[in-house]
């Protein structure tokens, strides 16, 4: 049989500096992470220990690092620096992040404008 466990953090809402021009990320913007993350092993099912799988904290903790230390021209960009880091620190099977910008300065109102990026082993 085989399984498959994912862990999935929704809504991760933080101010980054995220835009094509100055002003926009001189005044910054409110910005929505989601992450699903499948670890390599998935043996916390049976266990129920910590260590045997990847704590969201630790998956929140990256994404603030992420979005609060840097600036960005490009929601592409962001959430690949995103996936990128959650691949290398945790060594996952796969691994998809969706950036939203909320109320981006466009003409027409919308809730938001969103990226995701995709890595697979």
């Amino acid at each position: 049989m085989t399984r498959s466990l994912s862990i999935i953090v929704d809504g991760i809402e933080l101010r980054g500096r995220c835009g094509v021009t100055a002003e926009e990320r001189a005044i910054g913007q409110t910005l929505s992470v989601d992450v699903r993350l499948d670890p390599p092993q998935h043996g916390a099912g049976h266990s129920d220990d910590l260590a045997d799988t990847v704590s969201y904290s630790l998956i929140v903790n990256h994404v603030r690092e992420v979005v609060e230390g840097g600036e960005f021209h490009l929601l592409e960009r962001l959430a690949t620096v995103i996936c990128d880091g959650l691949w290398e620190r945790f060594h996952p099977v796969f691994v998809e992040v969706a950036v939203s910008k909320i109320a981006p300065p466009v003409k027409l109102p919308i809730h938001a404008a969103r990226v995701e990026v995709v890595r697979t082993a």
